[in-house]
């Protein structure tokens, strides 16, 4: 067992940028793979968990949400002779045992679908290994495959011990709570079953003809996840092995594991074919690199979060339809939440021209609608959307008319976008839930005290922390915005309505200045109830960047120039001024400290795109600003290859230097960031 102090460096034998620097720096690194329908494998660059997300298999029972850990970590051993040395990592409370990390040479990521991977090198005096973890997509399965290559004529056994978890990926295993499964032993495998009524199957299967399993019960008691210790979650989890795979080699030893859950037989998983992976291994993953290679590498990792969908909406089939797609708004733990799909659309789907996709997304949304609302998320495990929010139903409008202008889709703005975004604006007008509606004056009214359904929609332990209910001005913005693009599209499809929407706009743009502009300030009203709130935050700078703005030019400056002043950082936009008594500059500690700084201070990557868009309508659109906006990119550039391995993390601490929080792949932070980049090309 070697203490967290006494390790100077972490992976002596390693010269790859992903393992240099301390163990702390290490384990903060992360890497991800993603299947297509929600699941996913992900873990540390030093293959020791951290989180309770962090697993070799976690499935979706019903894509792309109720997901399950099923095959937590694998214990690796190499035994020759009397000498067992374990590729293995855990960290336990003060320790980590054992030290795998120590033997650890490379490591080499792939995520591109399909069957993206993840490889990590050992070398030891006595023998090289390699272990490849292959996410299977589509397909609830993960291939686990290793080499190990020693001096000649040397023997050498492979042990590998599965720890088993069959759990809610919120949730942790305790040994004092029982054994959470049975099993069933076969000559080259394990059949698992959960013992509640959620039936969970995992199964285990060898695919090379030499390998055996030994059934055996060892629990292993006190894994410590310090991201979820800084996270305010303490526990820690126990987890069991049922038993080990055996393989004797000499020379060179070569074996394959599949890992396959919800499925019916043992014989289902031994009927899956992988391709053996020591030819392609050969070929080191590598990551495009340079200006021009940057755009790639976002589009590579938009990838992850578009997936599919089995049935949705209230009263919708809930059959599996593979026709259906959906946007995860982050991993490890968010689901399909409506706003986020819609900002992220333009950056994951639109620019990579995935329009089929991008169309279904919209479909998908625009089924459940309730009460002129587009739904803020689908639940995680029912048949039921949640409809608490103001600005999904608007940003929506703003996403189909961005699909309409890239795909040029009039088909899909005549079969059903045009009467979603029709039933939105009504609805708006008449009034709906929470509290929405248009005033007398034109603005969009909405919620009350209890409520949070904005962005800024943070609450714990019945404290909403951010209260936003009145006129919200980034929500004025985007239904003024919306009006328009409503009005352009319907023209010659309904007059009437073109003209209706026009009416409105005029009553908005009246209004908006009026009582949103802070003279004092020289900016934007955050929101206005019985009195304004001038507090500065980021919502106003949308005024400024839609297309359709009803700030007059030189009032659209002013806010750029505070907004730049007070709330620009690397990685994007504070969402409080850092004079505010309210600012917050860490977000960490416990979900009641966490969710109290989450809007009111805290630096959001998603933001960067509509600051950008923004700068280049103020200052125009010219290679001279393109490039300054550019260089403000590059710190989120340059994040690419840390925390969340060429992804975008959600958050950031508002003060220096900016460790990124949250969750390490945010779906908006790669979609804005892409966007961002588009705009400010110069060739």
């Amino acid at each position: 067992m070697h203490e967290m102090a006494t390790i100077r460096k972490a992976c002596p034998q390693a010269n790859c940028p992903p393992l240099q620097g301390s163990p702390d720096e290490l384990l903060s690194r992360e890497w991800l793979l993603t299947d297509g329908c929600g699941g996913f494998s992900s873990g540390s660059v030093v293959d020791c968990p951290t989180r309770r997300y962090h697993g070799y298999l976690l499935s979706s029972k019903r894509p792309p949400l109720e997901r399950f850990l099923l095959l937590a970590s694998t214990l690796d051993e190499v035994v020759l002779g009397p000498t067992t040395v374990s590729l293995s990592t855990f960290e336990f409370e003060g320790v980590f045992h054992p030290t795998g990390f120590e033997l650890l040479s490379d490591f080499q990521l792939q995520t591109a679908q399909p069957d993206p991977w993840v490889e990590f090198s050992y070398r030891h005096a006595m023998f090289k290994a390699r272990k490849r973890i292959t996410l299977l997509s589509g397909q609830n399965a993960v291939v686990l495959s290793y080499q190990i290559e020693t001096e000649k004529n040397r023997s050498c056994r492979l042990q590998i011990a599965p720890f088993v978890a069959m759990r809610d990926y919120h949730g942790l295993c305790h040994r004092g709570e029982g054994m959470p499964f049975q099993t069933m032993a076969h000559p080259d495998g394990l059949w698992v079953q959960s013992n509640d009524d959620k039936n969970i199957s995992l199964a285990l299967t060898a695919k090379t003809g030499a390998m055996s399993w030994k059934p055996r019960t060892d629990w292993w008691n006190g894994f410590r996840y310090r991201v979820e210790q800084e996270r305010g979650f303490g526990e820690c989890e126990d987890l069991c092995i049922p038993g080990q795979f055996e393989i004797q080699g000499r020379s060179t030893l070569d074996c394959t594991i599949v890992a396959a859950g919800f499925v019916e037989s043992y014989e289902d998983a031994e009927n899956i074919v992988v391709e053996a992976p020591a030819q392609s291994s050969k070929k080191k993953a590598t990551e495009p690199r340079g200006d021009g290679a940057v755009a790639a590498r976002l589009i590579k990792a938009a990838d992850q979060f578009v997936v599919r969908r089995a049935g949705h909406g209230v009263g919708q089939d809930q059959a599996a339809d593979p026709g259906s797609t959906t946007i995860l708004a982050g991993y490890p733990w968010f689901g399909d939440w409506g706003r986020d799909s819609f900002i992220s659309l333009e950056g994951l789907l639109l620019i990579s021209r995935r329009f089929d996709e991008a169309r279904r997304v919209l479909a998908t949304f625009a089924s459940a609608q309730k009460n002129g609302l587009i739904p803020n998320r689908f639940d995680d495990y029912g048949r039921d959307c949640d409809y608490n929010s103001v600005d999904a139903s608007l940003w929506f409008i703003h996403a189909a008319d961005a699909y309409l202008r890239y795909s040029k889709d009039q088909e899909a703005w005549d079969e059903f976008l045009f009467d979603a975004c029709r039933r939105v604006i009504v609805a708006f007008c008449e009034g709906t839930d929470f509290d929405i509606r248009l005033d007398d004056d034109g603005l969009v009214c909405c919620g009350n005290l209890y409520t949070q359904i904005t962005w800024m929609d943070a609450k714990c332990d019945g404290v909403v922390f951010t209260p936003r209910n009145g006129n919200p001005v980034e929500i004025n913005a985007l239904w003024y915005h919306c009006l328009h693009l409503v009005a352009n599209r319907c023209q010659k499809a309904d007059a009437e309505f073109a003209k209706r929407c026009l009416a409105l706009i005029d009553a908005s743009k009246k209004s908006f200045v009026a009582k949103f502009w802070n003279e004092s300030a020289g900016c934007l009203f955050d929101c206005v109830d019985v009195e304004p709130d001038p507090a500065i935050r980021p919502n106003q700078i949308l005024a400024v960047s839609l297309a359709n703005s009803p700030l007059p030019a030189e009032k659209a400056t002013l806010v750029l120039e505070v907004v730049t002043e007070e709330l620009l950082t690397p990685m994007g936009l504070r969402t409080l001024a850092p004079d505010h008594f309210r600012y917050m500059g860490r977000c960490t500690g416990s979900p009641f400290d966490r969710d109290q700084a989450y809007h009111n201070g805290t630096v959001w990557s998603w933001l960067i795109g509509p600051y950008v868009e923004a700068h280049l309508r103020v200052r125009g659109s010219n290679k001279r600003t393109k490039r300054f906006a550019r260089r403000l990119l590059e710190p989120l550039v340059d994040h690419l290859d840390s925390a969340g391995l060429g992804s975008v993390s959600e958050i950031f601490d508002a003060d220096a230097p900016h460790e990124p929080r949250g969750c390490p792949a945010q779906a908006w932070g790669v979609a804005e960031l892409l966007r961002a980049w588009e705009m400010t090309r110069t060739d």
